[in-house]
């Protein structure tokens, strides 16, 4: 059997978040663009995480709000259907799957099925997932790399998809809860699923070996510690400063030996201790496409490869691996692919949202980043629990913080935790790149009472106290000058 081949403007390879953007937005700027996808169409975030897991915390969350609202309107007892909810996951998934060749399809994408290594600095040749027909091999003006990334094995936990499970199991078999469960890893897997299991009734322990959950610079140790506490009021006992020694899975249960001595038997074990790459068997050394001694794909900051003209996006290069930063990266590689631009990459522009026991949400520098970086910075804070809103819906929980710096007012940052802090992110997203920066806030008009409405009772009072004190102020937010395509 012989190959066929095909030229096109832009090949990308994988058709999550970052892939899926790049080829779409490829398309529509008049370029020929193939779509290479070996598995499920859309990637880990439809299959096994962004979507699936907010849909089935949103259940969680509601089962939390009735609860609250027992005896303020409502009567009765609600219980959580796991079962249930998982066909209810499977069914928004499915819906978007079926989308998915019908987006492509509108905008003139090829999309070809199987796997993909790359020939040369230029081709790449495609192995049909069905196995019997011959490979096609393609050209491109551009290559960009999207393949993601899969979970990371614990060797202290070795897992076997039964009792020693991590989040793609946990997304695509599991069929019923575990009575008790243990959570390797206080991360945003870790500390989501570890609330999830806890609202459906499990027993849950989280191990995270730092000294506390979350523990990412662009999430403030005040945010960790509300979510901390918030957890153990639910009943899920989180452990800091340990992990786990063995895990020794048995026929109907887990012993676990902890480096803090201790040992606990458990039903279930799911391990979230990060993710790596997916670069196996697709020809980057032999195209001359350097990798980090972790297994990234090294890129520069304009997200170029070693070689010209091939491109990385989302986790199968070093980053932030989130969804959020790969539709970053996306435009980032289709400005500088297509449109020979050079735009850097700046992941401080890109909010990161967990979904917990609280929503958190973060832009842009923390308190010690700003410190760090030579600003002189000061805090902008307001309590939930003095919001309206938040007392109307019996949901008091969270604060907003606004990072600025205290000489010159200009904005640096912030994060928010409590209710929709995802979506109320995105007007500290637009401030930190607004050239009014924190007076953005007090130029906007709001509904009230609202979430956001509190924003700017938080900074009200510093944009007063700058503009009196006849300090030379610089407005402009500190991500004004980012430019996107």
């Amino acid at each position: 059997m012989t190959a066929s081949s095909s030229s096109y403007d832009l090949i990308v390879i994988g058709s999550g978040p970052g892939g899926y953007k790049t080829a779409l937005g490829a398309a529509r700027l008049g370029a020929r663009v193939a779509l290479i996808e070996r598995g499920s169409p859309g990637g880990t975030c439809l299959n096994q995480g962004c979507i699936p897991k907010k849909t089935l915390l949103h259940i969680a969350s509601l089962l939390e709000d009735i609860e609250l609202l027992r005896g303020r309107g409502l009567r009765g007892t609600i219980e959580g259907d796991f079962p249930a909810a998982l066909v209810h996951k499977d069914s928004v998934v499915q819906g978007i799957q079926e989308n998915f060749p019908v987006w492509l399809n509108r905008f003139g994408v090829r999309v070809y099925h199987g796997h993909a290594r790359l020939r040369g600095t230029r081709g790449v040749e495609v192995l049909p997932a069905s196995g019997t027909s011959p490979p096609i091999r393609l050209y491109g003006g551009s290559i960009v790399i999207a393949t993601g990334a899969a979970p990371r094995e614990h060797p202290a936990c070795p897992a076997d998809g039964r009792r020693i499970i991590h989040s793609s199991h946990f997304m695509l078999g599991l069929k019923t809860l575990p009575a008790s469960v243990l959570c390797v890893g206080g991360g945003a897997i870790g500390s989501e699923l570890g609330y999830l299991m806890r609202q459906f009734g499990s027993r849950v322990t989280i191990a995270e070996a730092s000294d506390r959950l979350l523990n990412k610079l662009c999430i403030p140790a005040r945010a960790s510690a509300l979510l901390e506490r918030k957890l153990d009021r639910l009943g899920v006992e989180v452990r800091t400063g340990t992990t786990v020694v063995s895990c020794v899975p048995g026929d109907n249960d887990v012993q676990v030996k902890f480096t803090d001595g201790r040992s606990a038997v458990f039903d279930q074990v799911l391990v979230a201790i990060g993710r790596k790459p997916h670069c196996i068997d697709m020809g980057l050394r032999e195209a001359g496409v350097d990798l980090t001694v972790d297994g990234f794909i090294e890129t520069d900051e304009y997200l170029e490869t070693s070689v010209s003209g091939i491109y990385a996006v989302g986790d199968v290069k070093s980053g932030p691996m989130t969804a959020n930063a790969a539709l970053h990266d996306a435009k980032i590689a289709l400005g500088n692919a297509l449109k020979g631009s050079r735009l850097p990459r700046n992941y401080h522009i890109v909010p990161i949202v967990i979904d917990s026991a609280l929503e958190i949400a973060a832009v842009g520098l923390t308190e010690d980043q700003a410190e760090e970086a030579g600003f002189t910075p000061d805090i902008a804070r307001s309590n939930f629990g003095a919001s309206a809103k938040s007392r109307a819906k019996h949901d008091r929980e969270g604060f907003i913080e606004v990072v600025h710096d205290e000489e010159t007012g200009q904005l640096l940052g912030g994060c928010i935790v409590g209710n929709e802090a995802g979506e109320q992110i995105h007007m500290l997203a637009a401030a930190c790149q607004s050239e009014r920066g924190l007076w953005f806030f007090t130029d906007m008009s709001y509904s009230h009472p609202s979430w956001t409405e509190e924003l700017e009772n938080a900074i009200d009072p510093y944009t007063t106290a700058l503009t009196q004190s006849g300090k030379e102020l610089f407005q402009p937010g500190i991500y004004a000058s980012s430019h996107m395509p």
